[in-house]
């Protein structure tokens, strides 16, 4: 994703997407050789990675350039929903076409894990990539012509400030908030997607149908929370929403864990259902309010760039996750743990300030009764038509 953004400083985004979609399909149809070596297999999913990390962002960079900063948040979630929307319908297919009669794996005895060894299955892995790569071919090809930035992007009506550059974005406490609270949610998310299932067989064990229908229409609230979160933040700003969103995240975790010691399979299993729905739908609206938070505090300028440096938040975020279940062998403290970081990330954003935003920041210099009207701003903040404004109210030697 940062390399996206750097790229889009020289090339064009409709240029940068094309080449990223070439990347990513070809490497589809190399997987036909690759699946069936380790070494191989690992070199084609960074490339699957690094192309998906350039059309994340060059959607997002090209996608809110049309659009008025106000409903910033509501459209990143627009933009990430086919991340959600996607498994519902490639898992069914792959196994309508790999698993038609839907075989069960078996338990390896070497160390548990549940694999596929039939091989009517594995001879169709290899034609399984190629499938796909065709059709993603014909999907995304025609669409990346399209990807063309609003020429007018990062310019300034004069009442407003056109962005931070990345160094700056480093001195900025909200940084590092925005950072540490994005890797956090990345926990509760990462232990859903992971272990919803696996809890679930813990008590409902005689409703493997219900479990398996449950974590695939998950993707729809997977996908719908994220306009949702993003609107959110576009109506009450980035501190509440990310307050509401880590607050609801938690409960819903704690739910889906009590939905066990209630009376009743049928009354289990509606919390449960419940539960989990309402955990996807809350932990991926971070997708939708951080692309907005990110251009809120620090500016469209380099945008892909410096979201691109925020995202690197969730790889930390994958961490903290994996030593959680790696530390904590047990349901309850694993899930009272999840819910703490949670709440910690909670509490970490009402320590937001409302004076870092660009936004207020311009109308604390352009407002006369504002005591916050001196407030410093770099100069590197401004740009041209920024400067012209300013010293024409005579401000510009104030700044200074």
């Amino acid at each position: 994703m940062i390399t996206g953004g750097l790229m889009v400083r020289k090339f064009s985004t409709s240029n940068v997407t094309i080449c990223a979609v070439a990347l990513f399909n070809l490497n589809i149809f190399v997987m036909y050789y690759s699946c069936t070596s380790v070494t191989s297999l690992m070199a084609s999913y960074f490339i699957v990675g690094f192309t998906l990390g350039l059309i994340y962002v060059m959607s997002l960079v090209v996608g809110l350039s049309w659009i008025e900063k106000q409903y910033h948040g509501l459209f990143s979630g627009i933009l990430s929903l086919g991340y959600g929307l996607s498994s519902i319908f490639i898992s069914p297919l792959e196994s309508l076409y790999a698993n038609p009669n839907n075989l069960d794996p078996i338990k390896n005895p070497i160390d548990g894990e549940l694999i596929f060894n039939q091989s009517f299955i594995l001879n169709k892995v290899p034609k399984m990539f190629v499938m796909f790569g065709i059709l993603s071919t014909l999907l995304q090809f025609p669409l990346s012509f399209l990807l063309v930035r609003n020429p007018d992007t990062g310019k300034s009506d004069g009442a407003s400030i056109n962005g931070a550059t990345v160094k700056d974005m480093f001195r900025k406490p909200g940084f590092y908030l925005l950072f540490l609270i994005f890797a956090l949610n990345k926990v509760p998310l990462a232990y859903i997607h992971s272990y919803a299932k696996d809890y679930g067989k813990t008590f409902l064990h005689d409703d493997k149908i219900l479990l398996s229908v449950v974590i695939a229409l998950s993707g729809i609230f997977n996908a719908l929370g994220r306009p949702f979160w993003g609107h959110i933040h576009d109506r009450f700003g980035v501190k509440v929403s990310l307050f509401m969103l880590c607050l609801a995240t938690g409960v819903c975790i704690l739910l889906s864990y009590l939905s066990k010691f209630l009376t009743g399979q049928t009354t289990c299993a509606i919390l449960y259902t419940i539960a989990v729905w309402a955990s996807y739908f809350c932990c991926t609206g971070n997708y939708g309010i951080m692309p907005a938070a990110t251009i809120q505090f620090f500016g469209e300028q380099d945008f892909g760039v410096k979201y691109g440096i925020l995202y690197l938040s969730q790889a930390l975020g994958a961490v903290i996750s994996a030593l959680y279940t790696s530390f904590i062998p047990f349901w309850m403290p694993l899930v009272l743990t999840i819910v703490f970081t949670s709440v910690i990330s909670g509490l970490l954003s009402l320590m937001l300030r409302k004076t870092e935003t660009l936004d207020d920041q311009a109308r604390a210099l352009l407002d006369d009764n504002s005591p916050n009207r001196l407030f410093p701003i770099r100069d590197s903040y401004l740009n041209r038509k920024d400067r012209e404004t300013l010293e024409f109210i005579g401000l510009q030697d104030e700044n200074e």
